[in-house]
C-alpha cells in the first residue's frame, strides 16, 4: 500500500510531507516497530505532534513518521526527513484506532490487486479488460486514448447522464466535456500529481476518478471511473492507478494510443473505416486536431521495407508527420496512410491536381525523407468531403499494385497512372482485352512484327493536334514521313485520326496497353 492510500483511508485533511515523493512510498503498517522491513518498503508510525516536536519520537531507519497535528497543521511546523504532517478532525486516540484497523484493509487491497492482474492476464483486448476491471472496481469504467477516443466502456452508466451518453454514442470525449475538465483543473491536476484524483463535478452532480494511462513514461490515454454503484475509497484510488498501468500495456501492445504519442491518428482511423456515427461527430473531432476543416485533401500511402512491421510503419509515420505539416496518419491493415490538406481552390476550374503537386512535390523535407529511407508515396485524387477518405485510401492501395507507376521523383499520383490502375484492377487478360480497341491492338502487333512506328506516330498526332510540325519533331522525322505514316494508319488499320471517336479509342487503348506491360 502507498502512503497516499493510507492518508486517504484515514480521511486526513491537510498534508505536509517533508518531500512530495513520500506520498508514493510503499509502506507497511504494524505495531511491531522493531521488525525489519522487506525490499524498498517503509514502516509507518503514527505519533502526536507534541511528541515529535519535543524529540520524544523520531523516524528510525526504514521508518516513516505520520504526525497527527490535530484539526490544523501549525504554520511554523517544518517537517524533515521521512516525516509527513497530517491534520485530522478526530482526536489522536480515535485516529490511532483507525490506523490500527488499516492492516485488514491492506489484505483487501492485495486481494483486489491480484484479481485486477488476473483480469489483465485473461484479457486479449482493451474492451475485455475494461469489462473485467469494472467488475473488480464495482463501478462503470471508460478507457480513452491520447486522441480522446473511447477505446472501451464497461458497467452501467446512468441513462439520465446525457453528457456521458453523448460520449458513449459518439465514441469521443466532446469538446464541451473536455473543456469543463480543463477549466476545473482536473486534467492538469492528475498530470502534475502523477496519480488518480477523485473529483466532484458540480455541473453534473457526480464524482469521477480520472487516472492517466502511461507506458514507458508516455501519456497514452485515461482510465476514468464513475462513482455510481459503490463509494470510492483510498484503496480504490490505488487500485485504479494499478488498472491504468495495466491498461497502458494493452494499449501499447495493440497500438491504440493515438497520434499524440506516435501511434497514428484515431480520428483518421475512424475516417477511413467509417467509424464515426454521424458527420457532426466527425467534424467535431477534426476540430480537436490540427487539420484545416476547409479546402481539399489527399490520401497518401507509403511503401518501403518489405514485410514491414507496425513499429517500422509507426517510425515512418512520425517522419511523415514532421515532413508534412498539418497531416494526420495512421496504420490501417498493414499500410501506413496519411491525410494531407492541399489548400483551397484558387481558380474557377479544377486546380486540385496542380495544388496537390505543389503541396507534395515541392516539399523538400518530404522528398529528402522519401529518398533517404528508400520510400515511395502514392497519392489519391484530391477530395473535399472528408467522409470520402476511405474510398481515396482504396485508390492509393490500387495505385500501389501498378507494377511500375509513373512518378515525379518518389511521388506517384493516381491521376497520372489512371490507366495503369485500370489495368491492375481488371486483373485477368480477358478483362483487359475487353477495354482495348482491336484496331489499335492490331497496329501495335504490326509494329512489333515489322519494326514500324505507326502506333507511335498516331499517338503523337493525338498529343499534338493540328500541328504536324510538332508531331514530326517529337518523332524526329521529316514532315513528309509523318504524313506518309498517317495515311498508312488509316489505310492499313482503319483508324481515322480526324474522327474524334477514333482519336479517343486510340489514346485510351494505347495507355492501357502501355500500363499492362509494366
Amino acid at each position: 500500500m502507498k502512503l497516499r492510500t493510507v492518508v486517504n483511508e484515514l480521511a486526513c485533511g491537510a498534508l505536509w510531507p517533508a518531500r512530495p515523493e513520500l506520498l508514493d512510498a510503499n509502506v507497511l503498517l504494524t505495531p511491531e516497530y522493531g521488525s525489519t522491513t522487506p525490499g524498498d518498503m517503509l514502516f509507518v508510525r503514527l505519533c502526536r505532534l507534541e511528541d515529535w516536536a519535543d524529540g520524544r519520537v523520531s523516524a528510525g531507519e526504514r521508518e516513516l513518521l505520520l504526525v497527527h497535528a490535530g484539526p490544523k497543521i501549525p504554520a511554523d511546523a517544518s517537517p524533515a526527513g521521512n516525516v509527513v504532517l497530517i491534520s485530522h478532525p478526530s482526536c489522536y486516540e480515535d485516529l490511532r484506532a483507525q490506523f490500527l484497523d488499516l492492516p485488514s484493509r491492506i489484505a483487501v487491497l492485495e486481494l483486489l490487486r491480484e484479481r485486477m492482474f488476473n483480469a489483465f492476464l485473461g484479457s486479449y483486448d482493451v474492451a475485455q479488460f475494461a469489462r473485467r476491471s469494472s467488475e473488480v472496481l464495482g463501478n462503470p469504467v471508460i478507457v480513452l486514448n491520447s486522441d480522446q477516443r473511447v477505446l472501451a466502456t464497461a458497467g452501467e452508466f446512468p441513462v439520465d447522464a446525457l453528457d456521458v451518453q453523448e460520449v458513449l454514442a459518439q465514441g469521443y470525449i466532446s469538446e464541451m466535456v473536455n473543456a469543463d475538465m480543463e477549466a476545473d483543473g482536473i486534467i492538469e491536476g492528475v498530470r502534475r500529481s502523477h496519480h488518480s484524483i477523485l473529483a466532484f463535478s458540480a455541473r453534473y452532480a457526480r464524482s469521477w476518478v480520472t487516472s492517466m494511462v502511461h507506458f514507458h513514461h508516455l501519456e497514452m490515454g485515461r482510465f476514468d471511473v464513475m462513482e455510481k454503484d459503490r463509494p470510492i475509497s483510498g484503496i480504490d484510488l490505488e487500485l485504479i492507478d494499478y488498472a491504468s498501468q495495466l491498461a497502458g500495456i494493452l494499449i501499447d501492445r495493440l497500438g491504440l494510443a493515438g497520434e499524440r504519442v506516435g501511434f497514428g491518428s484515431s480520428v483518421l482511423h475512424d475516417l477511413v473505416t467509417g467509424g464515426f456515427v454521424n458527420e457532426e461527430t466527425m467534424r467535431a473531432q477534426l476540430g480537436v486536431t490540427h487539420l484545416p476543416r476547409d479546402g481539399s485533401y489527399a490520401m497518401l500511402t507509403f511503401s518501403g521495407q518489405r514485410d514491414a512491421d507496425r513499429d517500422y510503419l509507426a517510425r515512418v509515420g512520425s517522419m511523415v508527420g514532421r515532413a508534412v505539416r498539418s497531416c494526420l496518419w495512421c496504420i490501417e491493415d498493414g499500410v501506413l496512410c496519411a491525410l494531407v490538406p492541399v489548400g483551397r481552390s484558387e481558380a474557377v476550374g479544377y486546380d486540385d491536381y496542380a495544388r496537390c503537386v505543389r503541396r507534395l512535390s515541392a516539399n523538400s523535407a518530404l522528398a529528402s525523407m522519401l529518398e533517404n529511407n528508400d520510400l515511395r508515396a502514392f497519392v489519391s485524387e484530391p477530395f473535399d468531403e472528408v467522409d470520402r477518405a476511405g474510398a481515396r485510401l482504396e485508390q492509393c492501395r490500387l495505385l500501389m499494385r501498378v507494377p511500375d507507376p509513373r512518378a515525379r521523383g518518389r511521388v506517384c499520383y493516381f491521376w497520372e497512372n489512371r490507366f495503369g490502375v485500370l489495368a491492375a484492377v481488371a486483373g485477368t487478360r480477358e478483362r483487359v482485352d475487353m477495354m482495348l480497341d482491336k484496331r489499335v491492338v492490331a497496329m501495335d502487333a504490326y509494329d512489333r512484327e515489322h519494326g514500324t512506328a505507326y502506333l507511335e506516330t498516331a499517338i503523337m498526332s493525338v498529343r499534338h493536334p493540328g500541328s504536324p510540325a510538332e508531331a514530326a519533331a517529337a518523332l524526329s522525322v521529316h514532315r513528309n514521313t509523318y504524313f506518309y505514316r498517317m495515311n498508312k494508319v488509316k489505310e492499313l488499320f482503319f483508324v481515322d485520326l480526324k474522327d474524334g471517336e477514333d482519336r479517343l479509342a486510340l489514346s485510351f487503348t494505347a495507355q492501357v496497353l502501355e500500363a499492362s506491360r509494366r
